[in-house]
């Protein structure tokens, strides 16, 4: 940009919208959220079959969200074509060239004198994250790229909704959690919506907490969380901790797991291995029909028919079912 566009880097920065709606070689189009989302980690996407190629970018209420977005499908439009760039990008992963967006777009939002105030030389914490949202007309996503460059160690910056809901992230080392994933019951993340009305930048910090992923949990992290204005921003680390004095890596504790299990429904005993599935609410093993604690709280196995039954069909709280009375 630099090269091609000399002090166009500052515009972009104020108002990216503004500046990209009067080049003649792209199209800024609104889109609604969920055709908006293209594959990219934002809510939005690339053209290049529209004329002018299109920046598509999904209607929000937060024009800081609207800046990142832009500024994203704007490095996928030079990656496109830029000839360097398009070479350098050949034969890799989507994940990798969308990560290059994104770190394009929070470079130009928060250039390196803006970061470098808000962080400190280690990992930045929780705290710090919040901080650079204040003092920046960045969005919370920008933040969250620009703090995970700064991780002294394998780790993520998460961003979650109010209901712990994944709604960005950056990682440096490990898999981050999916968007859209659910991580309420993570450690952490369970420990920060319990204090929903905390202020902002106010840090909630566990000993250990994990990243759910689709199969299976993470090994333990140490994390600290702080809200940015609705949204819960935390900082997940291997080790390096800036707010532990001592914080070495940790190795990962595999739980023991009974190898078989009954059900008191149907009364089977049967064989837990790694395929069988675990109940997400009660973390019990299901049956091969399906039972858990769960639903042995709501169904009980008549003492005549055997048959198993809601526990409304036992009149006066029985074990014999209405139908054997």
């Amino acid at each position: 940009m630099d090269r091609d566009r000399p002090g166009v880097l500052e515009r972009l920065r104020v108002d990216a919208l503004a500046e990209l709606s009067g080049w003649p070689d792209v199209q800024i189009l609104l889109v609604n959220e969920q055709a908006g989302s293209g594959g990219c980690s934002v809510a939005g996407s690339y053209d290049d079959e529209a004329q002018p190629p299109a920046l598509c970018v999904a209607r929000s209420a937060s024009h800081r969200r609207w800046q990142f977005t832009a500024l994203h499908e704007l490095g996928h439009h030079l990656q496109i074509n830029d000839i360097e760039l398009a070479t350098t990008l050949l034969g890799l992963d989507d994940d990798v060239v969308d990560a290059a967006c994104d770190g394009f777009a929070a470079r130009v939002l928060l250039p390196d004198d803006v970061v470098d105030g808000c962080f400190a030389a280690g990992s930045p914490s929780a705290g710090d994250v919040v901080r650079l949202y204040a003092a920046s007309t960045a969005s919370r996503a920008a933040c969250v790229v620009r703090a995970a460059e700064h991780l002294r160690s394998s780790g993520a910056i998460v961003l979650y909704d109010s209901a712990g809901v994944v709604s960005f992230a950056a990682a440096n080392g490990v898999y981050p959690p999916a968007r859209g994933s659910d991580q309420a019951h993570t450690p952490l993340v369970a420990a920060a919506l319990k204090s929903p009305g905390r202020p902002d930048g106010v840090a909630i910090t566990v000993d250990a907490t994990t990243i759910r992923y689709r199969t299976h949990d993470s090994g333990p992290l140490y994390g600290q969380a702080a809200w940015c204005d609705g949204y819960l921003v935390a900082v997940l680390v291997e080790h390096h901790a800036p707010w532990q004095k001592f914080s070495p890596t940790r190795t990962a504790v595999t739980p023991r797991r009974p190898t078989w299990s009954g059900c008191e429904l149907c009364t089977d005993t049967f064989e837990v291995t790694k395929t069988t599935e675990v109940c997400s609410g009660c973390g019990q093993p299901r049956c091969p029909v399906g039972h858990c604690r769960c639903t042995q709280n709501r169904e009980r196995p008549c003492d005549r028919c055997h048959l198993t039954w809601a526990i409304s069909r036992f009149p006066g709280g029985g074990t014999t079912c209405a139908d054997c009375l």
